[in-house]
């Protein structure tokens, strides 16, 4: 059942805050200012392109956007004389003049990754290619972009500064000499209950442990080297000075 009484305005609805929701995850969450760049970002690359270029693009906006999209348009005027970069921005800049300031560059390429997204690759190739080099070159390349909504700004950071293999603790690469060893011996069929069993987990003494004791000696022998060949050193110069 149609929630406004009409299913293609639950539909428009539903989509255009998809839309907004994948802006607001570059340019930060606000989504009436994501509303704002969104038209002044479509209405940019519209006053840049031929009439039935702009109305081309047009047929693949969302209802409710394409409203935003034809704001103040004027046929007769289009398109704008060939504008740099800077004149393109200067534009949003100044249409978004009343909003919280955002860098027109970074909300024109967001507003871009969004039609990326959810416009066909030949309509998105064609805007695109019909703009000046300058504007064209904010506008990534249609398979650049994955069809899936983008990272939030404070995820993107936290995987820079993720560390790579080479930086995690060096016990970290030990788990595949385990994991090797327990498929080597067959021990995987049993690992959950070991698991189960191991400090700080829940106690479950429904679900008793039945471990063949030639695994669970292959297991102790791969767990043993979690150190790597300096803890084994070193266990080896410690026994010596008791001997």
């Amino acid at each position: 059942m149609a929630v406004n009484g009409l299913e293609v305005f639950d539909k428009t609805l539903h989509t255009t805050n998809q839309w907004l929701d994948e802006i607001s995850a570059e340019i930060g969450p606000d989504r009436h200012l994501a509303w704002h760049v969104l038209g002044a970002v479509l209405r940019s690359i519209r006053d840049e392109l031929l009439v039935d270029q702009a109305a081309h693009l047009a047929a693949q906006l969302p209802l409710l956007v394409r409203g935003a999209y034809f704001d103040q348009y004027r046929p007769a005027a289009q398109p704008f004389s060939t504008r740099s970069q800077d004149e393109f921005t200067a534009r949003i800049r100044e249409e978004l003049a009343g909003s919280r300031p955002v860098r027109p560059d970074l909300a024109a390429t967001a507003v871009m990754r969004t039609l990326n997204r959810h416009l066909t690759e030949g309509q998105i190739r064609k805007a695109r290619d019909a703009l000046p080099k300058g504007v064209r070159a904010l506008w990534p390349e249609p398979e650049q972009i994955a069809k899936s909504p983008p990272i939030a700004p404070h995820a993107k950071e936290h995987m820079l500064g993720s560390p790579g293999p080479s930086q995690q603790d060096p016990a970290e690469g030990s788990r595949e000499t385990v994991e090797h060893e327990l498929e080597r011996t067959g021990a995987t069929r049993v690992a959950s209950s070991i698991a189960q069993s191991a400090p700080g987990l829940p106690d479950d003494s429904s679900r008793p442990v039945d471990v063949d004791p030639a695994i669970a000696k292959a297991v102790e022998r791969a767990m043993s080297n979690r150190g790597g060949p300096n803890q084994g050193r070193a266990k080896t110069r410690s026994k010596r000075k008791g001997e």
